[in-house]
Formats: structure tokens, C-alpha cells, sequence
């Protein structure tokens, strides 16, 4: 340590932290004020634009540089504590509806201070707990966070987002979508979504056949439980692409992994209409016939599955025939049109599991206990979870009539307006902004289950800027 550095720290120590960067900028503004040398250092202003000259290269970083006296005027302005807090959507709905449906969605746990203009082009400093991230094909990104100004969950767009830093250090973020992708490498939710997402339909028609045909309490409701419930869980987690799923994280986190999908997998309750959808998707077609099929290889596994799980009950031999008709007979027809009773009424037990979610998270105070429980009610979802059913049954009957190149648009927009159709216009306005999020990220997953991937280039756009859905594509295909 040299004798400078050993002198500002003796002066930090005395004077405190705050009173020493202002005596450090009142002998910097007083010593180079109209000499045009060196000056002060300002990093918290993303939109400042300073001339050419002014650009210093310092390590890895690149800093922009006026003088102390001219911070102020460099900030934007912002308002620290607004006294009222509103309670519209800060987010524009027009600008909203020009964005893409189709969205990725992935978890983060990060803390940040941001400068944000809301849609009245008024400007807060908040202090954020992010939580979820749906980043689009265009380049945009929106942030899902706790705001600790507003005290519940809010939506961000990045291209309001007008400064960013970390709360702890303070340090400025300058490319905060690469901070948080990083960063959400080494969460353990996203492992278990990915595991869930690809999963999704195995796990679906596992639990239909092991509770509509065997005895046990899970029956009425739909859920599995007890040891068919673990027996399942194994089975998931057993698969070679979930062990390559785990091999992402570190050891210490494969059983923090585990009980997330087994947490999730106790939650799920499975509807007729969710089994057909995911049943159709899965069944052999005109176009596979080869045992070497990833798609034949999935069929054969899950029906070995059920078969292992239901011994010993009486209704064994009829589950494994229901579920050979379902999925190996490309002649049988499972039914194209869905029992609207039926569907009404357990489409309704749905949603009032997810308000009994919500209100659970909705009533902790710790930050942890708030962020475990939004992110399980999330998962349950109803517009989320109607719209992976929709998109799979609609691209399926796709298949069915030989269409195998369509309009993606088009085909989103027909999904969605399908999954608005189940929900009453008081429920469509309380969820506002997030019902196209949780809309396109169901789309996200229920193109995974169904086998198309984006680097397979499943969906494109041409030279004239539509976009494409290509089913030749599908994984098996």
C-alpha cells in the first residue's frame, strides 16, 4: 500500500465514507475547474453523451468524465420519494401490444437500484428485487420485480430502464441483461422449469393414468401422492436429458433442484382437457414409424412407466390399453373437441388454486418466504397453463391436416385469443400486463414439449419480415 492510498484511508476512517468524496470533489472542482485536464469521474448516467475527447480507457472499464460541478445537471430528473404511488400499470399498453407474444421466460434473484420513466415519461430511482426475466426475439427484456417503493410486484422494460446499479456496492451495470443471464445460471428454479418444461408432457399423462386408475386420495382432485408420487419423481429425474440438465449446476444444488420438481410435481393437478392435449401431441403419427424415433423411444418408456407404477392394481391392464390406444394407434382419435362442462368445471378448480396461492405469498413479509411462494404460485399459473394445453392441441390438429408451414403470428394470436375466452373480463383486467407474458411463455413451453426448438430454426422470419412456424422441424420428425 503506497502512501496515498494509506492517507485516503486514514481519511475515510475519520471523516466518514460521504464527507470524504466531498471534500475529494470540492479539491478536484478547485484544481481543474478551467484547466481542461483531468476531471471528475461520473459513472451513474447510462444516457449521458460526452464528446470524443472526454473517452478514457481505465482497465476493463470505460468511464465518462465531467466535471463534479455538472453531475447534477448530467442526471436525469428523478423523483426519490413520490408521495402517492400509483396504482395503474406504469407500463404502455400500446407499446405492449407491438411486442412479440412468444417469450422466454427465466428466473433471477438479483438486487438493483434503477432509474425507470413509466408511461407518463415521469422518472423514479427504485430499489428492485428482480425475480423473473421475459426476454424476447427483438432484443427487449422485462424485468418481473419486487419494488420496494411500490410494495408489491411490478413489471420493468428494458428500454425505460434509463440507469442501473447495484444496490450493495453501488457499482454501475452497464450491460444488465449478460449480469442477469449470468447470475441466473446458478439458480436452481431454472434448472427445475427446464426439467418440467421438457417433461411436461411424460409427467402430465403419468399423473392422469396413476389417479384415474388406481385407489387413493389424489382420485377426486387429480394430484398424485404417497408412492406413486416418488416413484414418478424418480423416474424424472432418472431420464439422461435431466441428468444432463443437473450436470449444469454445481453438486450441492442437484438436491435443492430435486425438491423443486418434486414440489412442483405434488402441485400439479391434471384436467381431462390437459391429458388429451398433451396425449395427442405425443401420439404417433403418418410421418414416425422408426423404433429409432426419439418421439417412439419417449412413447415406449412412459407406457413401461405406468405399467411398473400400477402393479398390484386392479385397473392396471385397462390403463396400459387406454394408454396404448392414446398413443401408439395412429387411427385411434383421441377427441378434437373439448367437453365445455367438464372443462368449466375443472378449469375452475384451477383457478381457485392459484388465488389460494396467490394469497399465501401475498401475506409473508420475509424477502425469502415472498419469493419462494410467488414463484410457486407462478408455476401454477392458470394463463400459463391453458395456453401449453391450447398451443399443443392446436399444433397437433396442425399436423393432423398436413399443415406443416404456417404463420406464427397468426397462430399465437388464435392460441391466445383462445385462452382469453376462459377467463371473465374482471379476471382478464386484474391480470393485466402479465396475462401476454404468461400467454408467450406458456407458448415457449409447449413448443418444447412438442419438440421444436429455435436453433432447428421451428420458427423464422423470411425476407419480408413474417414469421413462420415449420413443424418439419420437430424433433423426430
Amino acid at each position: 500500500m503506497n502512501l496515498g492510498t494509506a492517507a485516503r484511508n486514514v481519511l475515510k476512517k475519520v471523516f466518514g465514507e460521504s464527507f470524504y468524496r466531498q471534500l475529494r470533489d470540492v479539491y478536484r472542482s478547485s484544481r481543474y475547474a478551467n484547466k481542461g485536464r483531468r476531471e471528475g469521474r461520473f459513472t451513474g448516467d447510462l444516457t449521458y453523451e460526452a464528446p470524443e475527447p472526454q473517452w478514457k480507457e481505465v482497465g476493463a472499464s470505460t468511464y465518462k468524465w465531467v466535471p463534479p460541478e455538472k453531475v447534477q445537471e448530467a442526471l436525469p430528473e428523478v423523483v426519490l420519494q413520490p408521495r402517492v404511488a400509483p396504482k395503474d400499470p406504469e407500463t404502455d399498453f400500446n407499446e405492449e401490444q407491438k411486442r412479440p407474444l412468444l417469450c422466454e421466460k427465466f428466473l433471477v434473484q438479483d438486487r438493483l437500484l434503477i432509474d425507470y420513466v413509466d408511461k407518463s415519461g415521469i422518472t423514479t430511482r427504485r430499489e428492485v428485487r428482480i425475480e423473473e426475466v421475459y426476454a424476447y426475439d427483438d432484443g427487449v427484456y422485462v424485468l418481473r420485480a419486487w419494488c420496494l417503493l411500490r410494495k408489491g410486484y411490478r413489471t420493468f422494460v428494458s428500454t425505460r430502464i434509463k440507469g442501473c446499479r447495484d444496490t450493495f456496492s453501488n457499482e454501475t451495470v452497464f450491460d444488465l441483461l449478460s449480469r442477469l443471464k449470468k447470475r441466473s445460471q446458478s439458480d436452481p428454479g431454472n434448472v427445475a422449469q427446464e426439467i418440467l418444461d421438457y417433461m411436461n408432457n411424460e409427467i402430465v399423462i403419468s399423473i392422469y393414468s396413476l389417479t384415474n386408475y388406481s385407489t387413493g386420495k389424489g382420485y377426486e382432485k387429480r394430484f398424485v401422492s404417497g408412492k406413486k408420487k416418488n416413484f414418478l419423481i424418480d423416474w424424472v429425474l432418472e431420464q439422461s436429458n435431466v441428468q444432463s440438465m443437473l450436470g449444469s449446476l454445481d453438486t450441492e444444488k442437484h438436491s435443492e433442484v430435486e425438491d423443486l420438481v418434486r414440489e412442483s410435481i405434488g402441485d400439479i393437478k391434471v384436467t381431462q382437457s390437459s391429458y388429451e392435449s398433451c396425449a395427442r401431441s405425443m401420439k404417433r403419427t403418418r410421418y414416425v414409424f422408426s423404433n429409432d424415433d426419439a418421439l417412439e423411444v419417449k412413447r415406449q418408456q412412459l407406457i413401461l412407466f405406468v405399467k411398473e407404477a400400477l402393479e398390484g392394481e386392479a385397473a392396471r391392464e385397462t390403463a396400459v390399453t387406454r394408454l396404448k390406444e392414446d398413443l401408439l394407434d395412429p387411427s385411434f382419435r383421441l377427441g378434437k373437441e373439448v367437453d365445455s362442462d367438464l372443462f368449466g368445471k375443472e378449469f375452475g378448480k384451477v383457478k381457485k388454486d392459484s388465488k389460494k396461492a396467490e394469497k399465501k405469498y401475498r401475506c409473508k413479509r420475509k424477502p425469502e418466504v415472498v419469493s419462494k411462494q410467488y414463484r410457486r404460485y407462478e408455476r401454477g399459473e392458470p394463463v400459463r397453463l391453458l395456453a401449453i394445453e391450447v398451443a399443443q392441441r392446436n399444433l397437433q390438429q396442425c399436423l393432423d391436416d398436413d399443415r406443416l408451414l404456417f404463420g406464427k403470428d397468426e397462430f399465437e394470436d388464435c392460441v391466445m385469443r383462445e385462452v382469453e375466452f376462459a377467463f371473465t373480463e374482471k379476471e382478464l383486467k386484474k391480470a393485466g400486463e402479465m396475462f401476454r407474458k404468461r400467454c408467450g411463455a406458456g407458448l415457449s413451453t409447449a413448443y418444447c414439449a412438442f419438440g421444436l426448438r429455435k436453433e432447428n430454426r421451428s420458427w423464422f422470419t423470411d425476407s419480408t419480415g413474417k414469421s413462420w412456424l415449420n413443424l418439419k422441424t420437430r424433433i423426430g420428425i
